[in-house]
């Protein structure tokens, strides 16, 4: 039947199929095919929509210029690249919030994205400092790539977890769909503001079913993760690494 197939299971059911990805009875195909495809749908509206209806929900910022296949490549290279990124901190973050008590640990991840992504504005203001900045970003990556490592047995379940989860960005698009036809810019920005509290509500239960850390922990690691991630994208962008086109994409997609 349809709703046995993983997708229906991780929209509609998602503790069975959080179980079953804990469980490694979930490859590797059907999160992989969920991310090209929610990745390829976003490419398509940012293409296909009207530039002005695009402004209107991404603050005055149409997309860069480019069409359905620029957008595609630059999609799924870039949205891999950052979440392979963010499940390394996602898994380091979830190590660190393992034990101890949760009030002194909590600001620890949070701390270290924001003082992350500070050190960068710092950066952009005072481009003299830029060897520092190569120095920061290198040290990050290792420490992200540990994270991964002594994490091992579980990240390759939270890469699966957060490919999966853009099952979400194609609902988001489909929905999307909805409002350019009606011509609501403002529907649209609805749609994307809950299906993204929704996302970020399954990858905190994501994270619970496997890590086995609480609710409470499991958000204090998911959430700094993400936030981590933009600051890296926007380190990139500091240093040359990552053009503004393809970091204003990214964050459009």
């Amino acid at each position: 039947m349809m709703t046995n197939l993983f997708p229906f299971r991780l929209l509609f059911r998602p503790g069975a199929a959080f179980e079953d990805l804990a469980a490694g009875r979930v490859g590797w195909a059907w999160p992989a095919a969920l991310w090209a495809l929610g990745t390829l749908s976003s490419a398509a509206l940012l293409a296909w929509a009207p530039r002005d209806f695009l402004a209107a929900t991404a603050a005055g910022l149409p997309p860069p210029d480019g069409g359905f296949a620029s957008y595609a490549l630059q999609g799924l290279a870039g949205g891999l690249l950052f979440s392979v990124f963010s499940c390394a901190l996602l898994a380091g973050f979830s190590r660190l919030l393992a034990g101890g008590r949760l009030m002194l640990r909590v600001p620890l991840p949070a701390g270290a994205a924001a003082l992350y992504a500070l050190a960068f504005l710092a950066l952009r203001a005072a481009p003299a400092f830029k060897p520092a900045g190569w120095l920061l970003l290198l040290a990050v990556i290792f420490l992200a790539a540990l994270g991964a490592y002594l994490q091992r047995a579980v990240y390759p379940a939270l890469l699966k977890v957060f490919l999966a989860l853009s099952v979400f960005a194609l609902a988001s698009d489909l929905l999307g769909l909805l409002a350019l036809a009606a011509g609501s810019p403002d529907a649209y920005k609805v749609v994307e503001y809950a299906v993204s509290a929704a996302s970020l509500l399954w990858l905190v239960r994501a994270v619970a079913a496997v890590t086995g850390l609480s609710a409470a922990r499991s958000a204090a690691a998911a959430v700094p993760a993400l936030l981590g991630a933009a600051a890296f994208a926007f380190s990139l962008l500091t240093l040359g690494l990552l053009s503004p086109e393809v970091f204003q994409l990214l964050l459009m997609m």
